[in-house]
């Protein structure tokens, strides 16, 4: 049965939202790691910060999200390894516009990382959603 427009649209409101936690998440646990153990290293600080968020988006994801496509899949393993790869593809782009904002502008909006951050997690959502869309729960 083909997908309506109106369940598009929830499915992405629906990730969105994920996304927005996901959001909240790796930023916290970003900050949490630079104030505490790991100073100025913000690319580990960033690494770190953005597995634990994977794990979180993909039970999310999983359990909401996608459910329908999810139940579909005979190999249920095989979304799990798909999902892991478009994320590690997500957080090069989120690593890699995070580095480039924050080296080429000198942002003092609130804090010298917010907007990196901003541009960062903006450019993974829109590769995640169409990773995990049009792959990872596509049956």
């Amino acid at each position: 049965m083909a997908e309506t427009q109106n369940e598009g649209i929830t499915q992405f409101i629906k990730f969105a939202f994920v996304g927005v936690l996901n959001t909240l998440v790796d930023w916290v646990f970003f900050y949490i790691l630079v104030s505490t153990i790991l100073g100025d290293q913000h690319s580990v600080a960033k690494a770190i910060s953005f597995i634990i968020a994977v794990l979180n988006s993909y039970i999310w994801n999983t359990v909401w999200t996608f459910k329908n496509e999810y139940k579909k899949i005979d190999a249920k393993s095989a979304v799990f390894i798909k999902f892991v790869i478009i994320s590690v593809i997500g957080w090069g782009v989120n690593l890699y516009i995070f580095n480039l904002s924050s080296n080429t502008f000198n942002f003092q909006f609130l804090n010298k990382d917010l907007l990196p951050l901003v541009f960062a997690s903006t450019s993974a959502i829109i590769v995640n959603f169409f990773g995990n869309k049009l792959w990872a729960y596509k049956k």
